[in-house]
């Protein structure tokens, strides 16, 4: 008999498998673009270098594993949606690129000396279970690094879209319900859980992370058309509704002018732990 949490983490991973392939273009040239800022810090908590057999779990458009690549690491990628699996491909054909479950993995344990997880954590139905599954695959010796949006209170960019849906329109969109969006943006809860599942020398350090687009009305329609849960939950408002919350995020972006274009600031949590 299949219980209904099952039901539910089912029904959210379909959800964002099928979102995020259809984004992904779009998604590689907006958002990853932006998170990729984080990408050499990441790399320098699992002392990636020359030779290295580095996973990078919920790679996206392959970023993160093209700066791995460049510092001749040898990197292994997966991803849920096809999609971007594809162009991650096409960004490091000198990676090996994998359509697979974080939750899941189908590698040996023991096989790599380096896992990372840029901004992927907060996508899993059970992450504790995608935290245990890197930790197998480890080495002993491993290090594993993941990053998690900081909440509103710590991030303009995400009280910037938020609190213009929370004003203006509804937080509650007919979208599967997933896991909290902010929960690993808590450096104790990073702390905690890594800890359960093994990891030693456990360390946590905020990022700050810069939003760029060219000008105020620029903002909303590029996430709405390249994020799957946050895009979804924009566009799934009524009219009035969205022209009420971009009125505000334009007013709010329009803070952040500067002579680039429009620069928003946010943060990410870094969280490294320790396989002995």
């Amino acid at each position: 008999m299949t219980d209904d949490s099952t039901i539910t983490h089912e029904t959210f991973k379909q959800f964002e498998r099928d979102k995020f392939s259809l984004v992904a273009q779009e998604y590689d040239r907006a958002i990853a673009v932006v998170t990729s800022q984080v990408d050499e810090a990441i790399l320098d908590a699992v002392e990636a270098k020359s030779g290295i057999r580095l996973l990078d779990v919920a790679c996206g458009t392959g970023w993160l594993s093209a700066a791995a690549l460049q510092r001749q690491a040898i990197v292994t990628g997966l991803d849920f949606a096809e999609k971007m699996v594809a162009i991650a491909r096409e960004r490091c054909p000198q990676g090996s690129f994998h359509h697979g479950d974080a939750e899941n993995l189908t590698f040996e344990s023991g096989q790599f000396e380096a896992v990372v997880c840029s901004l992927g954590i907060l996508h899993f139905p059970n992450p504790e279970k995608a935290i245990a599954e890197s930790f197998r695959v480890l080495k002993p010796g491993g290090r594993y690094a993941f990053t998690c949006w900081t909440p509103p209170t710590r991030n303009p960019f995400m009280a910037l879209i938020l609190g213009s849906v929370q004003t203006y329109g509804s937080m509650d969109v007919d979208l599967p319900s997933g896991p909290p969006l902010f929960r690993f943006g808590d450096p104790t809860e990073c702390q905690i859980v890594l800890s359960a599942e093994g990891f030693t020398q456990v360390s946590v350090r905020e990022l700050p992370i810069k939003w760029t687009f060219s000008t105020p009305e620029d903002v909303m329609p590029k996430i709405v058309v390249s994020s799957a849960r946050l895009g979804s939950m924009l566009a799934m408002q009524t009219d009035e509704q969205r022209r009420n919350i971009e009125n505000a995020i334009i007013e709010g972006a329009s803070k952040y002018v500067t002579e680039n274009g429009v620069e928003i600031p946010a943060s990410v949590v870094l969280a490294v732990g320790y396989k002995p």
